[in-house]
């Protein structure tokens, strides 16, 4: 093994260590309101944090736990032999751009002010260097147009879908085709026996939001499979036809293979926020397996990254849930705490 990659485990192996704990997130959910929230974060690695105690407070809060994130993948590449470095820079790094012109899309169909656009987007590119263009365009056809020229011109061709339903789901479902294919695609670059726990992670998720989009599709006119969902994976055309037409949605629920099953089982009350809650709790589960099977390779540091990247979700999660006045009991029930 290289010896590079052997001196990276070994600090990600006690790096692992120093992510907040079942007592650390449990202390924090109980925070009577968002400032004691910050007062408590003090006593955990973050430390103290610096943030305007102003209506932007949860959004400003989401800028500094990503960037805490993106702090330790930095960390981790720079340290790490070239070829996997880059290959770790795109997997996160193109995932936050894609939130970001999910976002930009979205603000564009509600009409949101450019100022509105501009501070809900997360401090990082991948491809798109400038956001300034694309928030200050006319209107959403224009955001999409601009984009022509990059790894999301696929996004013209869905164009006419978000007309004919005037809805977003069939721009953000080919954001989320066009990041699985290409980190699919990026793996290439990985030594084969690292390639299994990637390729497992971006599957999974894109099939969940399959199921998700299949839900919206409910009760509507004849759905072209092939037009709405062009890749699937785990979960096939047929299992997607049967949860749009089934009687019974929860029935067509528990006719899915695990771990799809356990994971939309809340589908079932409506409660997509755990639904998302348990794709997190599912790539945890995913990346701890892989790590197991494997304690000196790349499954240890794309674990470490992927519980990291857990740990921000939850931070941003218990940030919004304290604006907005939660109790403990609610926010812990939609955050991963699997460190024990």
């Amino acid at each position: 093994m290289n010896l590079g990659t052997d001196y990276v485990v070994l600090r990600t192996h006690a790096r692992i260590a120093d992510l907040l704990n079942k007592e650390q997130m449990q202390r924090l959910a109980d925070a009577s309101d968002i400032n004691e929230f910050i007062q408590r974060l003090k006593d955990t690695p973050y430390g103290e944090i610096e943030v305007e105690r102003d209506d932007k407070i949860a959004i400003n809060l989401e800028k500094i736990f990503t960037k805490k994130f993106t702090e330790r993948i930095e960390e981790i590449v720079k340290i790490t032999p070239a070829k996997m470095g880059e290959f770790l820079h795109a997997y996160f790094d193109f995932r936050f751009e894609v939130l970001n012109l999910k976002r930009i899309l979205r603000g564009k169909f509600t009409e949101s002010s450019i100022e509105e656009i501009a501070d809900s987007l997360i401090p990082i590119s991948y491809i798109i260097r400038d956001y300034g263009a694309l928030i200050g365009s006319g209107n959403l056809e224009d955001v999409v147009k601009q984009l022509g020229n990059t790894a999301y011109r696929s996004l013209i061709d869905k164009l006419e879908l978000y007309k004919e339903y005037d809805a977003l789901w069939p721009l953000e479902l080919e954001l989320n085709y066009i990041y699985a294919r290409n980190i699919l695609r990026l793996t290439e670059s990985l030594p084969a026996k690292d390639r299994h726990i990637v390729n497992s992670l971006v599957k999974y998720e894109t099939d969940v939001e399959n199921v998700l989009i299949a839900i919206k599709r409910r009760g509507k006119s004849e759905v072209d499979l092939d037009e709405i969902f062009p890749v699937t994976y785990g979960i096939d055309k047929d299992d997607l036809k049967q949860i749009i037409e089934a009687e019974s949605l929860a029935k067509a629920i528990d006719g899915l293979d695990e771990p799809y099953k356990s994971v939309l089982e809340p589908i079932k009350t409506g409660d997509i926020a755990l639904v998302r809650a348990m794709l997190r709790k599912g790539k945890y589960d995913a990346a701890t397996k892989a790590r197991a099977g494997n304690q000196f390779g790349f499954n240890v540091i794309l674990a470490f990254l992927v519980y990291s990247e857990i740990e921000k979700d939850n931070l941003v999660g218990l940030a919004w849930g304290e604006v907005q006045g939660l109790s403990a009991e609610h926010l812990l029930k939609y955050i991963v705490i699997p460190w024990d």
